[in-house]
């Protein structure tokens, strides 16, 4: 009886610990927030060495730390607060390694946290009894799943940035091409018009040359308009001298379906924002016009919450859909690369509605 009731005891404090742990790797694999995961734990190491508080501490360049989770909980919750026993967090920095520590009543430890090679910060308890023999055994585990979720964090923001530079370098591509064909091509063939139309008008010409240079002349012209449509949707003109709100009147002006727009921009906006914007709506007008049979499109688009929102509806077939590799696919590519989000309602039978918002503090910072 005596022997079986510690091992009882034993057993049900590694299917609590094995559970708590449990329930942060969870959220990990759901990939959400790093820092809902990281109060996460220092929820579940508060509960672990109960009654007591977790703190999850984060080392600056600076040589600083900061507190980026706690949790207080029982009665050390007026004196204990997040704070940590002075030298502790030092101790970790200079040895890397678990560190404990007893200060009167009161019982501290800390585990190390690596991020690669790293040494990012460290997760830490404190208690007003002893802690548990294994209390570095069990920290250790807290601390690798905050190493796996500040890992995961990191690895999706260079991600991001990865792809946002890929998106920039297209556009810069794109703005190139555009002005090679504006200041080259283009001035080339009007000057080759103008060239044309002036022979034409000479009086010793024979009628029949007369008429094929002007002839040619016309050909000319029409490839000059059609060169000129092409440089625009390579890159709008329009768009880098007058924004985006000029640029999405131009598209409305230029569109076979009847456009209705709102647009709530009083300023200039960060130039990846404004050409992401721009092809959002461009590319959605081009599919109600081809595809969606539409008879009109509604176009809003507003600054507010510190992101531009779209929102392109119009009242075609309906049946957009991403999984079929859709034009809708590049752009959702395009505003998740900027850090903001895209999303598609269209039922069949009951027109599209495209949502797209893209963050523009981060991208004037």
């Amino acid at each position: 009886m005596n022997l079986s009731a510690p091992a009882v005891g034993r057993t049900q404090s590694e299917a609590e610990t094995e559970a708590a742990l449990r329930v942060v790797a969870m959220m990990i694999a759901r990939a959400e927030p790093c820092d809902a995961v990281l109060r996460a734990v220092a929820a579940q190491a508060a509960r672990r060495f109960g009654p007591a508080t977790a703190d999850v501490i984060r080392y600056e360049r600076d040589g600083r730390t900061t507190l980026v989770a706690d949790s207080t909980h029982g009665p050390l919750a007026a004196g204990w607060g997040s704070r940590l026993p002075a030298g502790l967090a030092t101790s970790v920095l200079r040895t890397e390694r678990f560190v404990s520590a007893s200060v009167g009543s009161r019982f501290t430890a800390a585990s190390p946290v690596h991020v690669g090679n790293v040494l990012w910060g460290l997760v830490a308890v404190g208690s007003g009894h002893a802690l548990p023999t294994d209390t570095e055994r069990r920290l250790a585990e807290l601390a690798e799943l905050v190493a796996t979720a500040v890992a995961n964090e990191q690895r999706k923001a260079e991600l991001t940035a990865s792809r946002a530079r890929l998106v920039a370098a297209s556009d810069e591509a794109r703005r190139r091409i555009e002005r090679d064909l504006h200041d080259g091509a283009q001035q080339f063939l009007i000057t080759l018009e103008l060239r044309l139309r002036s022979l034409a008008e000479r009086p010793a010409l024979l009628p029949g040359i007369r008429a094929e240079i002007e002839d040619i002349a016309a050909e000319l012209s029409d490839g000059l308009d059609d060169l000129r449509e092409l440089s625009r949707g390579i890159h709008p003109e329009i768009l880098s001298k007058g924004g985006l709100r000029l640029a999405l009147r131009a598209l409305a002006r230029r569109s076979t379906v009847p456009v209705v727009m709102d647009l709530r921009i009083h300023s200039r906006l960060p130039e990846p924002v404004e050409v992401g914007a721009y092809y959002v709506v461009s590319e959605v007008l081009a599919n109600a016009m081809k595809h969606g049979r539409a008879s009109t499109v509604e176009v809003e688009a507003e600054t507010s919450d510190g992101a531009l929102h779209v929102r392109v509806r119009d009242d075609g077939v309906g049946g957009a859909d991403l999984a079929r590799g859709s034009g809708l696919v590049g752009l959702r590519d395009r505003t998740e690369a900027l850090g903001g989000s895209f999303a598609v309602d269209s039922p069949r039978g009951e027109g599209t509605t495209v949502f797209c918002r893209l963050p523009i503090a981060t991208m004037s910072a």
